[in-house]
């Protein structure tokens, strides 16, 4: 039966193993671990790129980012899911504040309703830009004032993005004042908060038992973690996390609270919640932090919950990537899904396939605009660098943590997936356009330095 409404929640640098395998005494995630255990939780979702440019593509268009002449801009080609949706008659809605996804790379493409918060003005920016801009990048000068702007924004309460309340305050507001109550709707909300910098509210480190840091503490953590990360310790490291799992329970609040007020309006019953994210977060494994450029499982495992009326479980345990989310969404409507999709529907095994036949369906990732490229099955994953081409292979069903290369003893396994991927190079290069220059605003590109998004 297909469902009216649905609501579709991306959580920024969302790890699978912090929000839904978490090792602490207090869940940083009730709420959504509440879901994944009445919905379809996926065990086993990956992106299909270790960051929001290479991931969004797939989300939200179902076609893999290097189709239709990359991904720094959303070609008009690509079926956009807001679109293919708007088409079938419903209201399309999206809320968020990352400055990758703005107008300006056409991701507002089909949107009924869509703020991205661009239309900000806050002058808090002025002294940094002052600083960025005179100030050399490699100085010790630098890192100092760096550090200050981390101090400040805390002590000022400035953020790079709007807060996972105000997002959830758009879209109530929007249900409760703008819809008709009729029309039904797709909506698309993005939260920032488990995004760097990692600035929990303090209620929500103690809800973790956790005893909160001082401010002076907190800025440099963040500080360091994005200018010098070798400088981290164990001690750090244990620091960081905590605070990315406070992030992660001030997120999860709202996420409560919007689920709240759908009850509150009548329409939680009316409504599908899939919650995933675009990409996780390293914390020094494989020697790095952030969202690098290497698609290893601590940046592309993902929690993906849908969560259906009328419908119960099960827990699904298949590899499954976030490509596959579009076409899926299109049988939960109950619409057709477009030729030029290329994800594959998974209701078949929500609707209780054993999903044998997929056991090695492979999860593609694209990273450094095609550069950097990767294969996972659930027992094989390779990487190929393909300007160098340098190759990496894992036998992750018994190295999960990716730590011995063994490609130099498994030359078949390497030429298969090289093969696989060059097709892959083949299918996209079919597809490619000249691109528009994407102009960025000052604004934005501000937004970006202080995401850690650093050229």
């Amino acid at each position: 039966m297909a469902v009216e409404n649905v609501l579709l929640v991306t959580i920024d640098s969302l790890r699978y193993d912090r929000a839904l395998d978490s090792d602490r005494s207090m869940n940083p995630a009730p709420t959504l671990t509440s879901l994944a255990a009445s919905g379809h939780s996926f065990t086993e979702a990956y992106a299909n790129g270790p960051n929001t440019p290479s991931s969004f593509p797939t989300l939200l268009t179902g076609t893999y980012p290097m189709m239709y002449g990359g991904y720094r801009y959303l070609d008009e080609r690509r079926p956009a899911l807001s679109s293919t949706l708007r088409d079938a008659g419903m209201t399309t809605i999206g809320f968020h504040s990352n400055p990758h996804l703005g107008p300006e790379k056409n991701y507002n493409k089909g949107f009924d309703v869509f703020n991205d918060g661009a239309e900000s003005d806050d002058e808090a920016f002025t002294i940094k830009n002052l600083v960025d801009e005179y100030v050399p990048a490699d100085s010790q000068l630098y890192s100092l004032l760096r550090r200050g702007w981390h101090y400040l924004t805390m002590a000022t309460d400035t953020s790079a993005y709007a807060p996972a309340a105000d997002i959830t305050d758009r879209a109530v507001e929007w249900i409760q004042t703008d819809w008709d109550g009729e029309t039904p709707y797709f909506m698309w909300l993005h939260y920032m908060d488990v995004h760097y910098p990692f600035t929990p509210p303090e209620r929500f480190l103690k809800e973790i038992g956790v005893d909160p840091l001082s401010a002076r503490r907190t800025a440099d953590l963040n500080g360091r973690m994005q200018e010098d990360p070798n400088s981290l310790t164990t001690e750090d490291r244990a620091d960081l996390l905590d605070l990315y799992d406070g992030e992660i329970r001030y997120m999860d609040h709202n996420l409560g609270r919007l689920l709240e007020q759908l009850e509150a309006c009548g329409v939680r019953e009316q409504t599908a919640v899939i919650v995933t994210a675009d990409h996780g977060e390293a914390f020094g494994e494989h020697g790095r932090y952030g969202h690098h450029p290497y698609n290893y499982d601590e940046l592309i495992h993902v929690p993906l919950v849908f969560d259906i009326p009328g419908r119960n479980g099960p827990q699904i345990d298949q590899q499954v990537s976030l490509i596959d989310v579009p076409p899926t969404l299109y049988d939960l409507v109950g619409i057709d899904t477009p030729d030029t999709v290329q994800g594959r529907s998974f209701m078949d095994t929500m609707d209780g396939d054993d999903g044998t036949e997929n056991e090695e369906h492979v999860v593609l990732c694209t990273s450094r605009g095609g550069d950097m490229l990767t294969t996972r099955t659930p027992k094989w994953k390779l990487f190929w660098e393909r300007e160098t081409d340098e190759v990496e292979l894992y036998d992750i069903a018994s190295d999960p943590s990716e730590t011995r290369d063994i490609s130099d003893e498994n030359p078949a396994v390497v030429d298969r997936f090289k093969s696989l991927l060059e097709n892959h190079i083949a299918e996209a290069k079919a597809t490619d356009t000249d691109l528009p220059e994407v102009e960025e605003s000052d604004e934005v590109k501000q937004q970006l330095e202080d995401l850690g998004y650093v050229d």
